[in-house]
């Protein structure tokens, strides 16, 4: 029962991690390095991988000129497809269900000190809103 906790944790944590990937690299990004776990690494080239998962992340560089809808969709696409796996699984996968929109619905809460996606969106959002207006006070 652990394990198949523990097994469906990681599956839901690898696969919003891999939707970031996806969308960086079809944008034209570049993958800085994606870390899988916590304590004691195993590095093989750009990912580390630890036995002991709690949580993962992925670090990239922009393409050029990226709008705010390319970032949007790095950002936010996995949550959404955590949330649609969440309500589309079968409950005979039911801790998948429960951690998908878990993991779903909280990266798209704005939570300043664990920098979830929703948070790094918020922080796109505003910087784009800034250049904005700093065009617009240019231009008068």
């Amino acid at each position: 029962m652990i394990l198949e906790i523990y097994k469906s944790w990681i599956i839901v944590l690898v696969l919003h991690e891999c939707v970031h990937i996806f969308f960086v690299l079809l944008f034209g990004g570049k993958i800085g390095k994606v870390v899988i776990g916590n304590f004691f690494f195993i590095k093989i080239k750009k990912v580390a991988i630890s036995p002991i998962v709690i949580h993962c992340f992925v670090t990239y560089e922009e393409g050029n000129g990226w709008s705010l809808f390319k970032k949007s969709l790095v950002l936010l696409m996995p949550a959404v497809v955590n949330i649609a796996m969440g309500a589309l699984v079968s409950s005979d996968f039911l801790f998948i269900k429960i951690f998908s929109l878990f993991i779903g619905i909280n990266s798209l809460l704005p939570i300043p000190y664990l920098e979830t996606d929703g948070y790094l969106m918020l922080k796109e959002v505003q910087k784009t809103l800034h250049m904005k207006k700093i065009k617009i006070s240019l231009a008068l």
